[in-house]
């Protein structure tokens, strides 16, 4: 779960993200598949950033188990509302149309046994005909092990050197983050380890197939790493 200092910068250190890009693909996936849909959950909505563009579309909610996260998108998209809970095993007495899980922030849950319960806790959050829509992480094959990565971002009055290691420890991905954080005032920094769940396309399979959802498969996705979406009977 991010801390408060990571949260503060989330959205400068993704300012290569091009949301409006991926949300247009989002939104063909999404009238494709379920046409007359009308609401929208996002589950691990972060700070609310593809929320402010779907909300011209459906009517949205946002889910994030970081409050720290919630407070950035409150300011995002003030008219939202916004749920502290955990994908895993959340609880929501409203039901949406599609239930969607963006940027790779499955990822989070890590272990095959809590993907498998978030995936059929979304499910249950669906109406009928609904559809989810999850954007995976790397599977077991595809991630990069052993590496390590360099970002920048440069203002004049901020600039932020982000670099993490990528390692493969059992069945799971850690990345390293080490985040320093200058102003003309001060450098700071600060550290997080993130581990993350390295799910197989028949892990996919079978989770979806376990939430009684009909599972199509795009390679592609938004970013290139592929687009899971299931339709309830």
């Amino acid at each position: 779960m991010y801390n408060k200092k990571l949260a503060n910068i989330y959205d400068i250190i993704y300012h290569f993200k091009d949301y409006p890009k991926d949300a247009d693909y989002l939104l063909a996936t999404m009238q494709e598949h379920s046409p007359s849909a009308r609401s929208l959950l996002e589950a691990a909505c972060g700070t609310g950033r593809f929320l402010k563009i779907l909300e011209s579309k459906y009517e949205v909610q946002g889910m994030d188990l970081s409050s720290e996260m919630l407070q950035e998108a409150a300011k995002c998209v003030p008219n939202v509302p916004l749920h502290q809970a955990n994908m895993v095993d959340f609880s929501m007495e409203d039901r949406f149309d599609v239930v969607c899980c963006l940027f790779r922030s499955i990822a989070f849950v890590k272990t095959v046994d809590k993907f498998f319960s978030a995936v059929s806790s979304m499910a249950n959050h669906l109406n009928p005909r609904g559809i989810l829509v999850i954007e995976p992480f790397f599977t077991p094959e595809t991630f990069w092990s052993d590496t390590i990565t360099l970002n920048e971002y440069k203002s004049d009055s901020l600039k932020i050197a982000w670099m993490y290691t990528s390692k493969k420890v059992q069945d799971h991905a850690r990345l390293d983050n080490q985040y320093l954080v200058g102003t003309p005032e001060s450098v700071d920094h600060f550290s997080e380890v993130h581990e993350m769940g390295l799910f197989s396309e028949q892990d996919y399979q079978q989770a979806f197939a376990a939430a009684g959802l009909q599972l199509h498969h795009d390679p592609i996705g938004p970013s290139g790493v592929g687009l899971y979406i299931g339709k309830k009977n």
